[in-house]
Order: C-alpha cells, then sequence, then structure tokens
C-alpha cells in the first residue's frame, strides 16, 4: 500500500516525495526490488545515472527476472554512451518477457547505434510482427534501409509511419532527404516543410530546404531559410557553411566569408568550410589568406585534392602589386604546379576519382595576366590533366572511331557560352552561323546554364544542339557517339567542362581557338585555331598545339546591333570638359610596369579622366589594389591620382556603350589587348590607341585596327602610346579626324568570310590528312 503511494507520487512529477517513500519502504526491507527499481529511475530523471545504475542493480540482485529494471538500465547505460552494456540489458529484458516490444525496440536501436544493422533489423521485425502498427520502428527500419542503399524500400517504411503519425517530424525529414538525394525536389520540399509544420525548431529540415533553394537560384528563400537555421542551433556549422555558399552566390562576399569562419570556429576540422572561405578569399584578392585556408583544409586531410589543386592556383593572384611580383608568383605557381604532379595520389581507383574531380575546379586563367609565353608551363599542366582524366575515364581517353573523308563533315563545337557573351561574338557566332551547312553539319554542345536568343540562333543553325546535360560521363557518351570528324573549343581555361572533356579525345581531331588567348597545353588538342593579323612572327612557339593562322582576325564579327541608353556626363559624376580616356578592360590585365603611361599623360593634358570599371565593386579588395596601384604611379610624378582617376560599377550592355559615346579617346590595355572592348569603342566611332606586344593576346587591338586600315595610333612603345594618348587629347581636330576615318572604315571588320572559307578548308584538310 506504501510502495503505491510512492508510485502515484512518481507519476504525479513529485519525485522528491517518491524518493522520500522508497527510502522509508528500503530502511525496513534493503532488498525491496520495487522500492530500489524506482529510486534508480528517479535519480535517473535528475542526470545521476550512476547512482540510478547503482539501485537497479540492487533491485536485479533480489529479483532476477526484473525485465522492466532490464529496459530501463540498458536506457540508463545507452545514455551513457555504453552501447555493449546496453544490448545485454535489453537481451535479458526480451528474455525474460517476451512481449516486452519496448525492450525488443530498445534493443534494436541499441543494435543500429552500434552499426550492427542487420541484428537491429531482426530486432525491428519481431516488434512488427508483433505490433504492426509500430511507427517508430517503422521508421528506424527505414533508416536502416536507407544506410543500406536502398532508398525506396526506405520510402515505403517513412510513408507507413507518417500514414499511422501524419506528425512523425524524423519521418518526414527521411523521405525528404530521399527524395532531395534521388532529385524529386518537389516531393522532398513537401516533407520537409511538413516536418517543419510539425517541429517548428526543426534546424536541419530549414537547412536541406536552404540547399535546395540555393540550388534552384531561389537565393532569397535559401537565405531566410539557412538563417533559420542557424537562429535554431547556432552550433550548426553545416549550415553556416551552405549560408557561405548562398552569400557567395549573390555577391555578399563580406558575409559569406563571415559565415565560412563561423562554420571553423564551431567544427575547427570543417575542411570543406576552409577550402570554401579559401576561395573567397581569393576571389576578393586576398592570396595569402586564401593559401593560409587552404593549408588548414591539407593540413586536417591530406589526401583533400580539390584544396591542394586550389592552393596552387591560388599563387596566380588577380592584382600584381609590381613586376617583381609577377616574377616570385610565376616562380611559386612553378614550384606549386610542380609539387602537385610529383605527388598528387593515382595508385588507387579512389585517389583518380578525387584527382579527376579537381580537374576544372580550378583553372590557370589569371596566367595569361603575367604578359610572358606560358608554354612550357601550360604543357606541365596539360599532361597533368590529361594523365588523370584518361585513368579516370579510359573509355575516352583514345578515340575508336576511323572515319573515312566524306561530306558532309561532322564539326562538334564545345561551349559554355552559347549565349550573349564575348566568346560568342568572337569567335564562336561567326563561325556557327556561317559555316556553309551543306559542306558540314554543326553539332552544338552547350555545357553552360545560361541561354537567350543567342542560344536560339546556335540551336537554328546546329543540325544537332545538346543542352542541359549535368552528368560529365552522359556527356561524353553523347559527343563520342555522333561520330565527329572534328571537335572545336572556341575557349580552353575558362569552363570546368569544357577543359574535362577537352582533356580526353572524343573526336580524331581536336581544335582550340582565341576565346582564351593562350595555349591549353592539353595533348589531347591538335591545332589552336588564331588569326593572321594578331599572331606575332614567332607565334608557333607559344603553343603545345599546331598553329593555324586564319585570314585576317580569324573570325566573322557580326555587325553589332549598338543598344542605346542615353545618358550625360553627370550621370556618372564625370566633369563636362574633361577629355574622357576609357580603360574599360578587365583590372588584371593591366600590368604593373605600365602603371606610369597614366600620370604621364594627364601630367601633359591637364584637364582629364581614366574611366576604369571595378572589379566586383570600387571597395573590392582587387579593385583597391589596383587603386593603390595608380595611386603610386601617380605619387611618383608628385601627383594626386583623386582629379584624374574614376572606377565606374559594372554596367550593363547599353549602359557601357552610353560611356563609350560620352568618351573622347579608349586606351588599350598594355599587358592583355582588349578584343570585344575594341570592337565596342570602334562602333561608337572611338579613337584607339594600342601598344602591341610579342604574344597574341597583347595583339588584339593592333590586329583590328590594321584589318579595319586605320593604323595611325598603333604605338610601338610606351613613351609613343603617351605621345599618341596626349596628342588625341590635346588635338581635337586630330581626334575628330580618326574618328571619322574610323566610321568610314569599320565595315571592313564585320561579317568576314575570307577567314570563313579558310576555316572550311582547314576543316577538310586536317580530317583528309587524320583518316
Amino acid at each position: 500500500m506504501i510502495f503505491a503511494r510512492a508510485i502515484k507520487s512518481f507519476q504525479a512529477g513529485d519525485f522528491e516525495q517518491a524518493a522520500e517513500i522508497c527510502r522509508k519502504i528500503i530502511e525496513g526491507r534493503p532488498d525491496h526490488p520495487e522500492a530500489l527499481y524506482l529510486l534508480g529511475l528517479i535519480n535517473a530523471q535528475a542526470h545521476h545515472y550512476d547512482t540510478a545504475v547503482e539501485y537497479i542493480s540492487k533491485s536485479l540482485q533480489t529479483k532476477p527476472d526484473f525485465a522492466d529494471a532490464y529496459n530501463n538500465l540498458g536506457i540508463i547505460h545507452n545514455m551513457q554512451g555504453k552501447l555493449d552494456e546496453a544490448i545485454q540489458d535489453f537481451q535479458k529484458a526480451v528474455e525474460f518477457k517476451p512481449e516486452l516490444t519496448h525492450a525488443l525496440y530498445n534493443l534494436g536501436c541499441a543494435y543500429q547505434a552500434k552499426g550492427s544493422l542487420d541484428a537491429a533489423l531482426s530486432c525491428y521485425r519481431k516488434v512488427i510482427s508483433k505490433e504492426p502498427n509500430h511507427a517508430g520502428t517503422l521508421y528506424c527500419i527505414g533508416i536502416i534501409m536507407q544506410m543500406k542503399g536502398l532508398p525506396d524500400k526506405a520510402s515505403a517504411y517513412f510513408d507507413r509511419a507518417v500514414a499511422l503519425y501524419p506528425n512523425f517530424t524524423d519521418a518526414h525529414f527521411a523521405l525528404g532527404s530521399i527524395f532531395q538525394a534521388k532529385g524529386k525536389i518537389d516531393e522532398a520540399i513537401s516533407h520537409y516543410y511538413k516536418a517543419i509544420e510539425s517541429n517548428p525548431y526543426h534546424a536541419e529540415a530549414h537547412n536541406n530546404l536552404g540547399v535546395i533553394f540555393q540550388g534552384q537560384e531561389q537565393l532569397g528563400k535559401a537565405i531566410t531559410n539557412l538563417k533559420r537555421a542557424v537562429e535554431l542551433n547556432p552550433q550548426f556549422a553545416q549550415a553556416y557553411n551552405n549560408l557561405g555558399n548562398t552569400y557567395k552566390d549573390i555577391g555578399e562576399w563580406d558575409s559569406a566569408v563571415e559565415s565560412y569562419s563561423k562554420a571553423v570556429e564551431i567544427k575547427p576540422d570543417y575542411v570543406l568550410a576552409y577550402y570554401n572561405l579559401g576561395n573567397i578569399l581569393g576571389y576578393q584578392g586576398k592570396d595569402d589568406e586564401a593559401i593560409e585556408s587552404f593549408d588548414r583544409a591539407i593540413g586536417y586531410k591530406p589526401d583533400f585534392v580539390i584544396a591542394r589543386w586550389a592552393k596552387c592556383i591560388a599563387h596566380l593572384p588577380i592584382i600584381y602589386a609590381d613586376e617583381q611580383s609577377i616574377n616570385i608568383s610565376r616562380e611559386s605557381y612553378t614550384a606549386e604546379l610542380i609539387k602537385l604532379r610529383n605527388t598528387i595520389p593515382l595508385e588507387t581507383p579512389q585517389d583518380v576519382e578525387a584527382a579527376a574531380d579537381a580537374v576544372g575546379s580550378h583553372q590557370p586563367f589569371l596566367l595569361a595576366c603575367q604578359g610572358l609565353n606560358n608554354r612550357d608551363l601550360q604543357k606541365l599542366y596539360g599532361d597533368l590533366v590529361c594523365t588523370i582524366m584518361s585513368k579516370r575515364y579510359p573509355q575516352f581517353a583514345e578515340h575508336r572511331y576511323s572515319h573515312a573523308y566524306a561530306e558532309p563533315l561532322r564539326i562538334g563545337i564545345v561551349s559554355a557560352y552559347f549565349h550573349y557573351h564575348s566568346i560568342w561574338k568572337i569567335p564562336l557566332r561567326g563561325w556557327v552561323e556561317n559555316l556553309n551547312k551543306e559542306r558540314f553539319h554543326l553539332f552544338g554542345y552547350h555545357t553552360g546554364k545560361i541561354k537567350d536568343s543567342a542560344t536560339d540562333s546556335a540551336r537554328r543553325h546546329c543540325r544537332k544542339f545538346i543542352e542541359d546535360v549535368a552528368s560529365f560521363e552522359e556527356l561524353c557518351r553523347i559527343i563520342q557517339n555522333d561520330h565527329l570528324h572534328i571537335l572545336i573549343y572556341p575557349e580552353v581555361g575558362m569552363d570546368p567542362m569544357t577543359l574535362r572533356l577537352a582533356s580526353l579525345r572524343l573526336a580524331p581531331v581536336q581544335c582550340a581557338s582565341l576565346g582564351h588567348p593562350d595555349t591549353t597545353g592539353l595533348p589531347t588538342i591538335d591545332y589552336y585555331l588564331s588569326s593572321e593579323l594578331m599572331e606575332p612572327p614567332d607565334g608557333d612557339e607559344h603553343y603545345t598545339e599546331q598553329l593555324i593562322r586564319l585570314p585576317n582576325l580569324g573570325f566573322a564579327y557580326t555587325t553589332p546591333t549598338v543598344p542605346y541608353q542615353e545618358v550625360s556626363r553627370e550621370s556618372f559624376g564625370l566633369r563636362k570638359t574633361s577629355i574622357l580616356y576609357l580603360c574599360s578592360h578587365a583590372l588584371f590585365t593591366y600590368l604593373p610596369q605600365y602603371d606610369d603611361v597614366f600620370p604621364r599623360i594627364a601630367k601633359q593634358v591637364g584637364d582629364c579622366q581614366f574611366l576604369f570599371i571595378a572589379h566586383q565593386d570600387e571597395k573590392s579588395p582587387v579593385t583597391v589594389q589596383f587603386q593603390k596601384r595608380l595611386n603610386a604611379a601617380f605619387h611618383r610624378f608628385k601627383m594626386s591620382d583623386k582629379p584624374y582617376v574614376v572606377f565606374l560599377p559594372s554596367l550593363s550592355p547599353a549602359l557601357y556603350h552610353a560611356v563609350n559615346i560620352i568618351c573622347d579617346i579608349f586606351l588599350d590595355s598594355i599587358g592583355w589587348s582588349a578584343n570585344n572592348s575594341t570592337f565596342e569603342a570602334i562602333a561608337c566611332n572611338l579613337p584607339v590607341i594600342t601598344m602591341p606586344g610579342s604574344l597574341m593576346r597583347q595583339r588584339h587591338c593592333a590586329g583590328i585596327l590594321t584589318m579595319m586600315g586605320v593604323t595611325d595610333t598603333i604605338a610601338s612603345s610606351p613613351d609613343e602610346y603617351v605621345d599618341m594618348a596626349v596628342r588625341l587629347g590635346k588635338d581635337a581636330a586630330w581626334r575628330r579626324q580618326i574618328s571619322q576615318k574610323i566610321a568610314a572604315q569599320k565595315h571592313r571588320l564585320y561579317n568576314d568570310k575570307t577567314c570563313i572559307h579558310s576555316l572550311e578548308n582547314f576543316l577538310e584538310k586536317a580530317i583528309k590528312e587524320k583518316a
């Protein structure tokens, strides 16, 4: 009767009263099993687990077949992390009381926690045989099916669980995870929302929704859910990492850095967050910090190949402080590339897969900004890339088909830029729209996501146009099965998928072109299609491929349709009286050894302004570093750069065209000559000054002016470049004369069929020689 009072107090939550009654019972009868057992439960409620174990163990000494006591002792041992003891306890409970299904369920849970999935499954199935509608057990069986890689069976069990218990949060979350993994996004979203509806504090569901919305480019929804996830669980490192990814996608670099930093603060060995942080720091031009972050990732995971690859490429900064830093960067990049080649493991299939996943993730695009011949370095890089990819995809590493020459030839073109982009304008559009469709059947492979009217044009002109293929292997099979004669890559070095495809042998003849104006270094690329007017006499020495100098510019530039937007100088805060020099090429194309040309021009012209386009924005580290360089250059001439240097934000095509119209002179960048930007300046009859160098990418502008027959402003030295810029700035009549000459001659640049006919002849000759 007195023990019944203890039970009643315990059930009412009055644990002190219940304990007091039990202690009185034990004073009179020290071996009272139920009182000892209840004291154990009371101590467990207070988290005094050792004391709880002591009381329940004493209870079992006096009542060895006390199944409930064994079950609860197992629960306590499980909470202490003592799985082996817990399993023994649950086994005893089931042995003495087989109908105790919750003990059998607990035994299954313990086996599952220990990783003994088959033993756990056996227990769960016994529970289901006794209680077919035990939702918790159905859920656990689903989890095991999921762990065994049987998502369809897992879904069936989860479905049964939520049918029995519609607010079963964990089952809804598990279903969401399965649907997300299978790419059934709408179903995944539905179940995540149901999980949140039944448990508004489910941080994992919010995190997964954030990841889904980020993938759908619904970045506002992604940020809302990911921020909610970290609010609910401030220690949720993965959610902070995902939040950083989303901030990166919307260009909020500082917020991304903050999120990644929080992730590694919570989880100091979070290698993926260190890697992502390194990428963002690199985008911001914080090269030393980026390398340090990659080193952290590699320190925790030495076989993290993609981080090692990123660290290597990070030695090529976006902007250089001075000429000496170019040499230092080149030396360190070379050393890292050799180290990567010599140490990257390729012994096991897992090694090869990890290395192949790294290919294309980071490319040495910025190597071309150093103004030097990159043939040897690119060969080193290209050999490494092709070695890895041929080991990973041997079925695509050698071309299996012999092609007898027969018209029409099947010409494939791979590009991520079948849309309004400089690569579409140069050289892609002219080739796609003008190649003879009776002699050549074009096969377009669009590896990018952006689509517009240019994409529509490409579809119309291609016999077959492939797009939206996410699987790399599937795209390889598609290209291989199209039995192409020749495969052309308008650029290699910008798009990851393009590089990966180009490193294999998917056609008997493969070509790269001047979309990215540097050798690929890939032994799988046979020819480099370039421009007779842009290549220097010794250009063959700059390529691992056989150089093909197509006549004139090498591409047919379509007569531009000029967008119109009326603006004034005041719209950009520019002075009405200044001579405006447009310097709109990317900041990383300006070599530091030529910074002095700007103060030298300003010193002689007087009232003038140089208009640059900011990298990301005016406050970005890259823009700031470039601004410091110009400040130092003006300081060397005892001048301030403030009255002369203007940084414009990124501009729409219409606004950029408007800026060309209000400017007086276009100054070509020395080190990497503008190509498309030169065409856009000429479309507005803007006088153009250039100084060609020893490499093709330093001779774009000179080639265009030569094609047009307006060579008056092609300088042969920095001094002559400055003199021409000064004369154009001060001599309005000469400026007007050059502008009128451009207006009269620019038609020569457009829709050039000579290079198209030459390309057609080359394609036929190349496949004949191969056959």
